[in-house]
């Protein structure tokens, strides 16, 4: 009998691992879309004299570091992974050291961008936070494409981009705290580093944590099927 796609997203749901792993993946997309849409008005108001600057190194930073981060994490995830298959743990586990360590080391690195006094320490912060903070999509998804059924791999990939799809709400509300901040007494730059600032790193400070709830959860299991 032909299983419904209802079927396929309740069985996968069910999974814990997978829980948290959608839960770490939802945070973490929250923390890059406040980055994405709030950055450039952020950096235009605290340093107006390098806007026309910020489009350009920004475009790098998001091309270089980006995409050098993306290939990194996937070589040292799939070198993780050997590492902890050998070691008798969960291979999926190792994976997962990848996200978790990248989000945790994006935290002082975005915090030290959004206080910089100077918009080149700001960039130079920002470079940073993209080598570190970008490694973790290829990795969370190849995870996820192994913890679910071999016949769920799509269903699986709809729900982790619906998790993103969610995400977009994250810039709306920190708009909407932004507006409420506002004062004559406090600098607008202020206001919106400051809630760039934390908003940003509780999200990475969460997908951290889910994610290394995600990779025990992989573990636990593991250990469940070796005493069956």
């Amino acid at each position: 009998k032909k299983k419904s796609a209802f079927s396929d997203v309740s069985e996968i749901l069910s999974i814990s691992s997978v829980q948290w792993l959608f839960a770490g993946s939802f945070v973490r997309f929250c923390s890059g879309l406040m980055i994405g849409v709030w950055a450039a008005p952020y950096y235009k108001l605290a340093f107006p004299d390098d806007a026309s600057s910020y489009a350009v190194i920004n475009a790098l930073i998001v091309g270089l570091c980006g995409v050098t981060s993306g290939l990194v994490g996937g070589l040292v995830a799939d070198k993780a992974a050997s590492m902890a298959e050998e070691s008798g743990w969960e291979k999926n586990a190792g994976r997962m050291i990848v996200p978790i360590v990248g989000s945790t080391l994006a935290i002082p690195a975005w915090w030290l961008t959004a206080h910089a006094s100077t918009f080149d320490s700001a960039m130079t912060w920002l470079a940073i936070e993209y080598l570190v903070a970008e490694c973790w999509f290829g990795p969370t998804v190849a995870v996820l494409q192994s913890e679910v059924g071999k016949k769920q791999g799509g269903v699986a990939q709809g729900l982790f981009t619906f998790t993103g799809a969610i995400g977009n709400l994250a810039p709306s509300v920190l708009g909407i705290l932004y507006g409420q901040q506002m004062s004559a007494d406090v600098s607008s730059s202020t206001v919106l580093s400051n809630l760039l600032a934390n908003g940003v790193c509780a999200g990475y400070l969460l997908s951290a944590v889910f994610f290394a709830v995600s990779a025990s959860k992989q573990i636990k299991g593991q250990e469940t099927l070796k005493e069956a």
